[in-house]
C-alpha cells in the first residue's frame, strides 16, 4: 500500500513539475508561429519585443504595426495613418492554475492592449485596459476565450463629436476543429453639430469548422457568421431622419474537400426602415459565389504576400502576370456569382430580382486577355426583375430626375419643375420599353427576363445587339 501511495505521489509531483515547462514551451512556440503568420501579410508587422518564460509563468510584450504604404490597396488608403499597438501577455502554466479561480488546466493567459495613445480622444476607466482577452486551455487541449472592450466616452475636436459607448463583451470556444464565438455591445451614441447617431444591441454569432492551421493556410473552410443591429438611427439638423430596425449581415461558406472547391453566401438586409416617415420593409440583397478553386485561393494568398514591395507603377503589370499564370485555375471550375434575391417592400408595392452569372467551358486564356468577344462567348447570364407598377414607376422617376439634373439644358430648372417633367416622361418611357418588348406589362406589374448565352443577349426573347 505504501509503495502504491508513493508511486502516486511521485507521479503527481512529476506531472506538476514537467507539465508547466511543456505548457510554457508550447505557448512560446505558438506566439512565434502567430508572429510569422502576421509578418507574412503585406503591411503588417508583429514583433515579440520581450519574452520571459519561467517554469510556471510566461510574460511577453508584443508590438503589432501597420505600414499602409505596403498594403496592396495603398493608393486607396492615402487618408489612413500608420499605427502600432503594444500587447502585454501574461500566462500561467498548468496543471495547477492559481488566479481568480483555482483550477486544473494546461494554460491560462491574458492579453491586454492599454492603447494609451487613444486617451487623447477617448476616456475610459483608469484601472481598465482598453481591450483585454483571457484564454484557458484545459487538460484535454480545448480552449475557451473571453474578450472585452472597455466602455468609453469621447469628445473629438474640431468636429465637436460627443460619443458614448457601452463596451463590448465576447466569448468563444475552440476544440482544435471548431471555433465558436459570440459577442455583443449594448449601445453606441454620437452627437455632433451635423446630427445625432445611435446604435443599439449589436450581436455577433460565429462558427468556423476548421483548425487554426487551416484558417491561416487555406482561407477556405465551413463557416457561418451573423452580425445584427437591433436599431440604427440617424437624424441631422435639417431634414434627414433615418431609423433602421433589425439590420443584419450574414455570411457562410462551405468547402467541398473532394472537389477542392468552395462556395460562399452573403446577405445584407434590414427588416424595416423609416426614412422621413417613408416606411419600407424587408430590403435585402442575397449573393452566392460558387465553385471557387481552393488552389487558386492559395496561389493568390501566396502572391498577395509579395505585393507589399511592388511599386504602384508596376502593380498593374504584376497583377496581369499573376492572372496569366493562375486565372485558368479559377476559370476551369466554372465559377458563379449569383444574386439570389434583391428585394424590397415599399408603400408603392414590392420588387424582386435575381441574376445568375458564370463563365463556362474556358480551357485557354485569350490573347489579349481583355478580348471582349472571348469573354462574351463563355459568359452565361440569366435573370429577371418583377415589380408592382407603382414601385417600378417610382424608381423610373428617380432615374429620370437624375438624368434631367445632369442635363445642361435643365440647369436653370427648379426642383419642382424637374419633378414635374420626370412625372410626365416616365409613363412615355415605360410604354416605349413595353412596345419594344424590353418590358412586359400587365394590369398590376412590370416584368423582364434576360439571358446571355453563346454571345447572344436576349431580353424577353428579343435579341439585343452586343457592342462589338
Amino acid at each position: 500500500m505504501k509503495k502504491i501511495l508513493a508511486a502516486i505521489i511521485i507521479t503527481t509531483l512529476s506531472v506538476a513539475i514537467i507539465v508547466p515547462k511543456f505548457a510554457g514551451y508550447q505557448f512560446s512556440e505558438t506566439l512565434h508561429s502567430i508572429a510569422d503568420k502576421v509578418n507574412s501579410a503585406p503591411g503588417y508587422t508583429l514583433e515579440i519585443q520581450a519574452m520571459n518564460s519561467q517554469w510556471f509563468t510566461t510574460d511577453a510584450s508584443l508590438v503589432i504595426s501597420l505600414d499602409t504604404t505596403k498594403l496592396p490597396s495603398a493608393s486607396d488608403l492615402t487618408f489612413a495613418e500608420d499605427f502600432s499597438l503594444v500587447i502585454k501577455i501574461n500566462a500561467e502554466h498548468g496543471p495547477f492554475i492559481f488566479n481568480e479561480q483555482s483550477k486544473l488546466a494546461l494554460l491560462s493567459w491574458t492579453a491586454n492592449v492599454d492603447a494609451q495613445a487613444l486617451r487623447e480622444h477617448l476616456d475610459w476607466s483608469k484601472d481598465k485596459n482598453f481591450y483585454q482577452v483571457n484564454g484557458l486551455m484545459d487538460l484535454l487541449g480545448n480552449h475557451s476565450y473571453q474578450d472585452k472592450i472597455a466602455a468609453f466616452t469621447a469628445n473629438v475636436t474640431p468636429d465637436k463629436i460627443n460619443m458614448i459607448f457601452s463596451g463590448y463583451q465576447g466569448s468563444g470556444q475552440y476544440d482544435g476543429q471548431v471555433f465558436i464565438y459570440k459577442g455583443s455591445a449594448a449601445d453606441l451614441t454620437a452627437t455632433a453639430k451635423k446630427g445625432d447617431f445611435s446604435m443599439q444591441d449589436l450581436t455577433i454569432d460565429m462558427q468556423i469548422k476548421a483548425s487554426l492551421e487551416q484558417i491561416f493556410n487555406s482561407g477556405l473552410y465551413d463557416s457561418e457568421t451573423i452580425m445584427n443591429f437591433s436599431s440604427i438611427k440617424f437624424k441631422d439638423n435639417i431634414d434627414e431622419d433615418i431609423n433602421l430596425t433589425d439590420l443584419y449581415i450574414s455570411a457562410s461558406s462551405f468547402l467541398d474537400k473532394v472537389k477542392q472547391q468552395a462556395s460562399m453566401q452573403v446577405s445584407y438586409g434590414v427588416k424595416a426602415a423609416d426614412i422621413n416617415e417613408y416606411h419600407v420593409q424587408d430590403i435585402a440583397l442575397d449573393i452566392a459565389v460558387n465553385n471557387i478553386s481552393e488552389k487558386f485561393v492559395q496561389a493568390y494568398q501566396n502572391f498577395s504576400q509579395t505585393l507589399g514591395d511592388v511599386s504602384a507603377e508596376k502593380m498593374q503589370e504584376t497583377m496581369l502576370n499573376f492572372a496569366q499564370d493562375n486565372l485558368l485555375t479559377l476559370l476551369s471550375t466554372e465559377p458563379q456569382i449569383n444574386i439570389t434575391s434583391l428585394r424590397g417592400t415599399f408603400p408603392e408595392g414590392k420588387i424582386n430580382g435575381t441574376m445568375h452569372t458564370s463563365l463556362v467551358d474556358v480551357s485557354t486564356l485569350p490573347t489579349p486577355i481583355e478580348d471582349q468577344k472571348f469573354w462574351f462567348a463563355h459568359a452565361l447570364v440569366n435573370g429577371n426583375v418583377a415589380g408592382d407598377k407603382a414601385v417600378i414607376e417610382m424608381f423610373a422617376k428617380l432615374f429620370m430626375k437624375k438624368q434631367l439634373q445632369a442635363n445642361p439644358q435643365a440647369q436653370g430648372m427648379s426642383a419642382e419643375e424637374i419633378d414635374q417633367m420626370a412625372a410626365q416622361q416616365v409613363p412615355q418611357m415605360l410604354d416605349m420599353l413595353a412596345q419594344q418588348g424590353l418590358l412586359i406589362a400587365t394590369d398590376t406589374q412590370y416584368t423582364t427576363d434576360f439571358v446571355l448565352k453563346d454571345s447572344q443577349f436576349k431580353v424577353n426573347e428579343k435579341l439585343i445587339p452586343l457592342p462589338f
